[in-house]
């Protein structure tokens, strides 16, 4: 491994990065290593242990010829050139388990499991590739998974190996025995940056300038999406990402769990007539607040739950202006839609909307104040126009859905007999099913199922009771003929049943769409992303990069 290998335009060794304290490839390359030293052991055995971005820590015995150990870690392009956006890379890793499989007795729900994480960034959140199981003494300790690069220019993948039951999480704090390593890698990044766009609105990236949420763009709306789902400070796992998620470094403080105490689900700033967000006209704050289910074991049971909505007209000053404020009886558990009207004020271009949600707190509050062990805070950074920002055709751009005539090609799909789907058979800019060929669901569906494996709608007889999905396009974001290696917008439109009382709303159930992607009809179906629908919401677009193939087919589950 330190010389060149076959047909690789270039192999390198990672060295120990002390700043992000893992093993990084600081140049560009074909294939990064990390050598048989820098992560072999586990533990304080370990060279510069843990050997995470994060300080996620091993959790193991002192010897690792006896305890679960990630000994070896490479990620290589599959097509060995240098490492690009788009491109599919290889992570592999060798590990090694105990030598007396009696010291890890098998309970049914135990396992020995191989966790794969990456991230496109230093600051995002690590997302979950996929996991692999061990059998000891049945296989090599070697393990290999794909996956395609997305945009950014330092890359870092996560290897989790240990010993218990099957829990997906960036750091298993509840397994017994395990070993965490990093390394970071760079990338070539040519790509362009596009702004995502849902109906019409703009959805927020994490930005680690203002370390909060923020939309790039001027658009007729910005939404939070899933960026501040949780809460910061949280006991147990599944806590708020890049928590505070605050421009002035204001903090959570919650001794609550997820799901069962006060935290912010989502926000989004809109304006009123449809129209840019504009100085000195009418915007919207929506809010989404998850209401704590049991507060009668708290030591002061009988107060109420506040939220204060706070704005900011330069986000650079952190100035805050108070807005509103709100209260409410807890004890209902669920989640809560919160509203509220204010004007846009001259300022900066950039601007910023705070919430502040907690327990037994005071209508007359600072905007970092909090009185109780139940406290979220959360804001939202925005663009606004100052009449110097030209504003391109809403329909065309911000509400793609809207079937208006467009510049170049587009093409309505066919049935086609052959795939039992409908199909574009020509190239073109953008592909849709139109209204018809999907419109229902179940035997009422035209063409039933309407899916290229026969994979079936599981539902009742009549669509207006029951999920369906309405309509399914694509499109070059560039508006050209859609060519490998282009990103594309997938939106789907869809409908839930009219009398919510058909779909009780218990915690762990919520309306969910999935996309999927397959090139030259391969026979698995490769996961792009997931969107939450929240009353109301029927229009959904996701971006996917175009892979290798001539024929290409997408998938919308809802």
């Amino acid at each position: 491994l330190d010389s060149p290998l076959p047909n690789h335009s270039k192999s390198i060794a990672a060295t120990y990065d002390s700043e992000y304290t893992v093993p990084r490839c600081f140049e560009h390359a074909s294939l990064c290593h990390g050598g048989f030293v820098l992560i072999r052991g586990v533990g304080d055995e370990e060279e510069n242990s843990p050997n995470t971005i994060d300080s996620c820590a091993d959790r193991t015995g002192s010897s690792s010829q006896k305890f679960e150990s990630i000994f070896f870690m490479s990620v290589q392009s599959v097509t060995k050139e240098i490492m690009t956006v788009g491109d599919w890379v290889s992570i592999t890793t060798a590990v090694t388990s105990p030598t007396d499989t009696s010291l890890r007795p098998m309970p049914a729900d135990h396992q020995f499991i191989i966790h794969f994480y990456y991230k496109s960034d230093v600051v995002s959140s690590w997302k979950y590739i996929t996991s692999r199981f061990r059998q000891p003494g049945l296989d090599s300790g070697l393990f290999s998974v794909k996956y395609m690069l997305p945009a950014g220019s330092v890359h870092v993948v996560r290897v989790i190996y240990g010993y218990g039951p099957f829990i997906v999480g960036p750091c298993v704090r509840s397994w017994e025995y395990y070993d965490v390593d990093d390394l970071m890698f760079a990338v070539v990044d040519s790509s362009l940056t596009f702004p995502l766009v849902v109906e019409g609105e703009l959805l927020a990236v994490y930005d680690s300038e203002f370390t909060a949420p923020r939309c790039i763009d001027v658009g007729p709306s910005c939404d939070s999406s899933l960026l501040i789902v949780g809460v910061g400070g949280t006991v147990g796992e599944g806590t708020e990402s890049n928590a505070p998620n605050t421009i002035d470094g204001c903090e959570d403080y919650s001794i609550g769990k997820r799901g069962h105490d006060e935290s912010i689900q989502s926000m989004k700033v809109a304006s009123v007539d449809g129209a840019f967000l504009s100085v000195g006209e009418k915007a919207r704050i929506e809010a989404y607040v998850f209401k704590a289910k049991d507060t009668s074991s708290r030591s002061n049971p009988n107060e109420k739950e506040y939220a204060h909505f706070w704005y900011a007209p330069d986000a650079k000053s952190k100035d805050w202006s108070h807005l509103r404020s709100t209260s409410f009886d807890p004890g209902s558990g669920g989640l809560m839609r919160l509203n509220l009207n204010f004007t846009l004020q001259p300022g900066d271009s950039t601007q910023a909307v705070r919430l502040t949600y907690g327990y037994a707190e005071s209508r007359y509050m600072g905007p970092c104040d909090r009185m109780d062990k139940y406290f979220d805070v959360d804001d939202l950074v925005f663009e606004v126009d100052h009449g110097s920002i030209p504003k391109p055709s809403l329909q065309y751009i911000y509400t793609p859905h809207v079937l208006s005539p467009s510049p170049v090609t587009e093409t309505v799909a066919k049935y086609d007999r052959k795939f039992s789907v409908p199909r574009c058979a020509d190239y073109s800019v953008a592909c849709n099913t139109g209204f018809d060929l999907i419109w229902n669901v179940g035997d009422e569906e035209p063409n039933f199922p309407n899916s290229i494996d026969t994979c079936s709608d599981s539902t009742g007889p009549t669509a207006h009771k029951f999920e369906s999905v309405r309509y399914i396009s694509v499109r070059s974001t560039k508006d050209t003929i859609m060519t490998v290696g282009d990103w594309i917008s997938i939106i789907a439109r869809v409908y839930s049943p009219n009398d919510k009382s058909l779909r009780p709303m218990s915690e762990d159930n919520q309306f969910i769409l999935h996309f999927y992607y397959t090139s030259d009809f391969e026979p698995r179906w490769k996961y792009i992303a997931s969107r939450f629908r929240k009353p109301g919401d029927s229009w959904f677009e996701v971006k996917h990069m175009l892979p290798k193939g001539s024929l290409h087919a997408v998938r919308v589950i809802y």
